[in-house]
């Protein structure tokens, strides 16, 4: 009796079309407005508008993540976020470094 072959190992996770990280993007934005609108519940808002306000934010959520996902692919969120933190150039105005790099050579 042979084994079953698992091969979606190395896969990334994809459901609906969302790959990887975008499913807990998706997950923790749904999770927000589901407590925002339980807090405006027990707040005493009314009802129909705190429906319409959760509705039209999980859509606008929805929207957001999936637009995400289709720009940037699995990983490129990521490297794009990773890339915008890196400095665009390192500035010395002092010629120390230099100076004792070029020491150590000779």
């Amino acid at each position: 009796m042979p084994l079953p072959i698992n091969k979606g190992i190395g896969k990334p996770v994809e459901f609906k079309g969302l790959v990887g990280v975008y499913l807990a993007y998706l997950a923790a934005g749904l999770g927000a407005v589901f407590l925002l609108a339980l807090t405006l519940l027990v707040a005493g808002v009314n009802s129909y508008l705190v429906v319409l306000l959760a509705l039209s934010l999980g859509g606008l959520v929805f929207a957001r993540v999936f637009a995400l996902n289709r720009r940037y692919g699995e990983f490129g969120a990521l490297k794009a976020r990773a890339r915008r933190r890196q400095p665009r150039r390192i500035v010395s105005r002092r010629p120390r470094l230099f100076l004792t790099l070029t020491s150590e050579r000779t």
